[in-house]
């Protein structure tokens, strides 16, 4: 294994990581609780495979969000992104 093929696949590791919990975060937002905020989060998840980049992911929270009268603006969902992507990064570096 190369350290390219390492870095990618950490870089997978985060992304997923980063996805669930964003899930989690815009579930809670929309009311969800137990089985329906996992299945939420996993919808989150697959929401990342139609484009490269998080924008998919915003704009799935962003249609969910509109779609329960929940207001919170496209720039802070992709600050919330970024947020836990740095914080799934740090841990990530921390248990190497």
């Amino acid at each position: 294994m190369t350290f390219h093929d390492i870095e990618r696949h950490t870089d997978g590791q985060v992304i997923a990581r980063r996805n669930m919990r964003i899930g989690l975060w815009a579930g809670m937002r929309l009311g969800l609780r137990d089985d329906r905020l996992s299945r939420y989060a996993r919808e989150v998840m697959d929401a990342d495979y139609q484009r490269p980049g998080p924008d998919d992911v915003v704009e799935k929270i962003r249609a969910d969000f509109d779609e329960h009268g929940v207001e919170f603006a496209d720039d802070l969902i992709l600050m919330e992104i970024q947020r836990v992507e740095r914080q799934v990064r740090a841990e990530l570096l921390a248990t190497d």
